[in-house]
């Protein structure tokens, strides 16, 4: 039983309520870079139009010359702001915190007690094995990580800037989240659906020695599609949606491969998404967007008159 009721990293034991408190720093640490992003939005119009302003230096993603030393210098940097968020007062404003932190706690807390239930819903054969685990490489974090290096590939071999920085920004994401889910693996030690059926265990599977809780596979899915679905969204409506519906079915499959709990696949999903889409609003770089006319602008025609003619037109 007291295997069983404790965990052990690297000669460390951990009791339940020290592993709780490790799992909750860890989770905070992600959710506080959404409320870190609403205080940057909720800055002043003054504030907005400073930061508007091209950078003084360019960014990592946009200069493909950079150094080695400084790759790493921003990546260790970033590292060290995901973990360090909790500990930030911008982190826990009045809008955010009860926007994102709370509705999260929630319906995390909800699926993990509800988790054994879904996932009897499906009817798990062999077959469905088989084809889940086969979708589910699409998601693996060495596949990600092939299409983000292909993509600054391209990008740098075409002079296309975006392209350049998407890839960039794309591997960044990817590693962050799949360090910040190793830390919670370790943490947390929780059972596989299929080794917690073998194993015959009791309770939510949390402290058996596993490393299901939260899911790799979709906190890296969900990592890229952020980095996309903000790169080309705003020009190409079906990028955000091709994104995240990809992203979801890899989450999908990792449930009907008995792979993951629902509350595995709902942090991880969460935990890309933000750490995504910090890692966009942290360094994007605003040169390299075109001019992309809003909705208004596309609605709103153009109308020329000459001497010989008369034109309307509309700029899509």
């Amino acid at each position: 039983m007291l295997a069983r009721n404790e965990s052990h990293i690297n000669g460390l034991k951990l009791t339940p309520t020290w592993l709780f408190l490790v799992v909750l720093f860890s989770l905070a640490s992600s959710l506080s870079l959404q409320a870190g992003v609403e205080a940057e939005e909720a800055s002043s119009p003054q504030e907005k139009d400073q930061t508007a302003e091209p950078p003084n230096e360019p960014s990592v993603a946009s200069t493909p010359d950079s150094e080695e030393p400084a790759v790493v210098k921003t990546f260790l940097k970033d590292e060290v702001h995901i973990w360090m968020s909790p500990f930030r007062g911008s982190s826990y404003s009045s809008r955010a915190f009860p926007k994102y932190v709370i509705p999260f706690t929630l319906i995390t807390g909800a699926l993990i007690a509800t988790d054994h239930r879904t996932s009897e819903l499906l009817p798990n054969t062999r077959d469905q094995d088989i084809w889940s685990r086969r979708v589910s490489q699409v998601g693996a974090p060495y596949t990600l990580a092939g299409m983000a290096v292909t993509m600054y590939l391209v990008g740098r071999a075409t002079g296309n800037s975006k392209a350049r920085e998407t890839g960039f920004l794309g591997a960044e994401a990817i590693a962050h989240s799949q360090i910040v889910t190793l830390v919670l693996k370790t943490a947390t030690q929780r059972e596989r659906p299929l080794d917690f059926q073998a194993h015959g265990s009791g309770g939510l599977a949390f402290g058996n020695g596993g490393n299901s809780f939260p899911s790799g596979h979709a906190s890296g899915s969900f990592a890229l599609a952020t980095v996309f679905a903000y790169e080309y969204g705003r020009e190409h409506r079906w990028v955000p949606y091709t994104s995240y519906g990809l992203a979801s079915l890899v989450a999908a499959s990792r449930l009907s491969a008995q792979q993951h709990w629902v509350s595995d696949l709902f942090v991880g999903s969460t935990v890309g998404f933000l750490i995504g889409r910090y890692v966009y609003k942290a360094h994007h770089d605003p040169r390299i967007d075109g001019e992309v006319p809003t909705r208004a602008e596309r609605l709103t025609p153009t109308f020329g008159i000459t001497a010989h003619e008369a034109s309307v037109a509309w700029n899509w």
